[in-house]
């Protein structure tokens, strides 16, 4: 049920991204302002909101939390496709934005209070998989009814799916005890505590720029992906929107299979684990440049394709490596302050970068030049996955151990 939980968060995120192109014309939008649509007005809000819903994450019931949550996200995509101004359109999309802030660290928390540490990669994986789960949704369901009822259409359909989930959770799954395989819990930490923790603890600290930095690339491939088509190649919105989402249930083939290869690996030392980011985040640098400047169509869906299946690499490793060198106590507040990050810096600034450089290139392929250059970020990433095992390894970090720091 957290998978369905979090294929709604990943629909009511990604529909937008699906008619951009309808929502541009509509609105004689330029690229800078559907980047800011499509990343920092969402980002901003889910920043703000995240710390509050951690805090409340490892103090409160979080089957309850997430209820909650799914039926405001939920509720509110609805009304988003029902404005008929920008203003309004950028104010519906905050309030998905910091009613989806609780959904990742609220499952996260729960997951590790479901799988042991040895598990907890595949589980994660698997979870992950929701991710693509909901962007194929939404390119495959939302361009189709896009395309024959309107862009307001794609929002009323995302809308529904997040409440009625919200429901069959409130009926059917139980709140596990907290910190359930480290021991009992100790009491919850203040935001200042946690961040000196993440400070001192410096595979947790390159941990959490890596992921930053490759949240970046995803979130801007997959805002930019089907204008890419549309524009470079020609496509329909209607042909287009399948293509993205073919991309992205490759990303979450990637993502299953990562966190098997990285339990299996690593069933003794967490630093082995981080192999797996370390090889897909780096094999993403040439695929991601590919898609973005192929002169052929063809060309271009394969390196889409591939982009997505290494994409899903860095998703169960890392987030498993998060939950076991955090203490079960930090561990809600510690996954807000690490999407507060990856949503300002990674989702909210990636989009509009591109934005704003496919405007400043003012060439033919001016967001292909511009997405190639984001995609570059993916080194960076690789190189602080790579400093976490480097950091783990001499000190024989085990999995069932967790945090030694």
């Amino acid at each position: 049920m957290f998978g369905a939980a979090y294929t709604c968060n990943s629909i009511d995120r990604q529909v937008v991204s699906v008619v951009i192109e309808p929502i541009k014309h509509q609105f004689a939008l330029s690229d800078r302002a559907v980047g800011l649509l499509g990343g920092a007005v969402y980002t901003t809000a889910f920043a703000i909101a995240c710390l509050p819903i951690g805090w409340l994450i490892d103090r409160y019931s979080r089957r309850n939390l997430l209820c909650i949550l799914l039926t405001v996200w939920g509720g509110l995509t609805l009304l988003t496709g029902m404005a008929r101004s920008f203003p309004a359109l950028v104010l519906a999309r905050m309030g998905v934005g910091a009613a989806e802030a609780g959904g990742q660290p609220v499952c996260l928390s729960l997951l590790a209070d479901y799988f042991a540490p040895a598990e907890r990669s595949t589980a994660i994986g698997y979870f992950y998989l929701s991710t693509a789960l909901g962007i194929v949704i939404s390119f495959l369901a939302g361009g189709w009814v896009a395309g024959h009822w309107g862009w307001q259409a794609a929002f009323y359909l995302a809308g529904i799916p997040g409440i009625l989930v919200a429901s069959v959770i409130g009926l059917t799954v139980a709140e596990p005890r907290r910190g359930r395989f480290e021991g009992k819990a100790a009491p919850a930490h203040g935001f200042r505590e946690v961040l000196v923790f993440i400070w001192r603890c410096r595979p947790l600290l390159h941990l959490c720029i890596g992921m930053t930095l490759t949240a970046m690339t995803i979130s801007t491939q997959w805002l930019w992906a089907a204008s890419l088509l549309i524009r470079n190649h020609g496509l329909a919105i209607g042909t287009a929107g399948p293509i993205v989402a073919l991309g992205a249930g490759f990303s979450a083939l990637g993502s299953a299979v990562a966190g098997r290869v990285a339990d299996r690996i690593g069933q003794t030392s967490l630093a082995r684990r981080m192999l797996v980011p370390v090889v897909t985040t780096a094999l993403c640098v040439p695929f991601g440049i590919g898609f973005a400047l192929a002169p052929s169509t063809a060309v271009s869906v394969v390196c889409l394709v591939a982009t997505g299946f290494l994409m899903g690499g860095f998703l169960g490793p890392c987030f498993s490596a998060m939950t076991i060198l955090a203490p079960p106590e930090m561990r809600g507040t510690m996954a807000a302050l690490l999407q507060v990050s990856i949503n300002l810096v990674g989702t909210g600034a990636g989009p509009v970068i591109v934005g704003a450089l496919s405007d400043n290139f003012g060439t033919k392929n001016s967001l292909g030049d511009a997405l190639a250059v984001v995609a570059l970020a993916n080194a960076w990433a690789a190189a602080h996955f790579w400093r976490v095992r480097s950091v783990l390894a001499p000190r024989h970090v085990a999995v069932k151990e967790g945090l030694l720091f």
